[in-house]
């Protein structure tokens, strides 16, 4: 049974509990061996390593497999660490599965819920009729509640797919009031169908991984392949409509060089993708922020995705900017 979690350990105390082995390395500094080892449960994830009998400990479990450790945290380089003196396989101890998945807070059957009411809430018959073909199939609703947002970076958790696409697409919805040109019904449809490609991207055991499709293929061009399919179903779809729904799903990432095969060129597709990013960054932030906001920490570690360290805030920010008293 699992007592200690990522997000509880703090300098200086003993650690003795299972995590699951997300990644293990043999390298040597000054001529001697260690291992070094990220960990991993459903709060986080935590950097380890092992000095002595590095090479047999090595051999001891596989990535992906939980294991118990034995060891003390202490700071290296800012960041938080374990300095392990053992690492084995459970035996006969109770492992409880969802303890080292992280999972959204919000409740899965009504995160579903929203997303029906959204679609629902479309008055063009032929994006209705394509968003009923979705959920009418029992096996994409399942995947649909389940799936990770992301691997590391954002809304890397189990439900956190639909979480995100529920965010942008209320995002849109805002975006849809205030912009007349913009098609509401084309823009909703395709913030709901936007990540859709991600149901086949990622596996979940002890951790988050991409599946050889996720790797291979990506979740752009799986997500256009999905809709196109579903598209063909339908009798007399039209054809613009489909090729601009199809444009979204495409251009969604924003830049070529972030796997997008297009760029975003209707109105549509660049709400959509600023909707996008908006979401994801403020969820990464936001992780980050409270990680270091916990350590007590004012600034982030070095964070090499985005080339720079983030502001975690003042201890306490309601007295950090006094309203100002009028003079009587």
């Amino acid at each position: 049974m699992k007592n200690l979690f990522v997000k509880d350990i703090k300098p200086g105390i003993l650690v003795l509990d299972f995590f699951v082995l997300r990644k293990k390395e043999l390298k040597e500094y000054d001529g001697q061996k260690f291992l070094k080892l990220e960990l991993g449960d459903g709060s986080g994830r935590i950097d380890a390593v092992i000095w002595d009998k590095a090479k047999e400990f090595f051999q001891t479990a596989d990535v992906g497999e939980v294991v118990k450790v034995k060891g003390v945290a202490l700071t290296y380089r800012n960041s938080l660490q374990l300095k392990l003196e053992n690492l084995q396989k459970p035996e006969g101890e109770k492992i409880d599965p969802a303890d080292f998945l992280p999972k959204v807070d919000e409740d899965l059957d009504s995160q579903l819920k929203k997303f029906t009411d959204y679609a629902k809430s479309i008055k063009d018959l032929n994006l209705k009729k394509l968003l009923e073909f979705f959920l009418d199939d029992s096996e994409f609703v399942e995947k649909l509640k389940v799936a990770p947002g992301g691997k590391l970076w954002h809304h890397s958790m189990v439900g956190g797919l639909l979480k995100h696409t529920l965010r942008v697409t209320e995002l849109c919805e805002k975006a849809a009031s205030m912009y007349s040109l913009i098609k509401r019904d084309l823009l909703l449809a395709g913030a709901l169908l936007h990540d859709v490609g991600k149901i086949t991207q990622y596996k979940t055991g002890g951790f988050i991984d991409y599946t050889d499709e996720g790797r291979l293929i990506g979740h752009v061009v799986s997500g256009y392949d999905i809709l196109s399919k579903r598209i063909e179903k339908i009798k007399d779809f039209p054809p613009s409509l489909s090729l601009q729904l199809k444009h979204l799903i495409l251009s969604h990432q924003g830049e070529l060089e972030l796997a997008s095969p297009v760029v975003p060129q209707t109105i549509e597709a660049i709400i959509l993708h600023y909707a996008d990013q908006m979401d994801a960054q403020a969820d990464a932030f936001t992780r980050i922020i409270e990680k270091h906001k916990t350590l007590g920490e004012k600034w982030s570690s070095w964070v090499p995705l985005i080339k720079r360290y983030i502001y975690t805030g003042e201890e306490d920010t309601k007295d950090s900017f006094p309203l100002q008293q009028e003079e009587e």
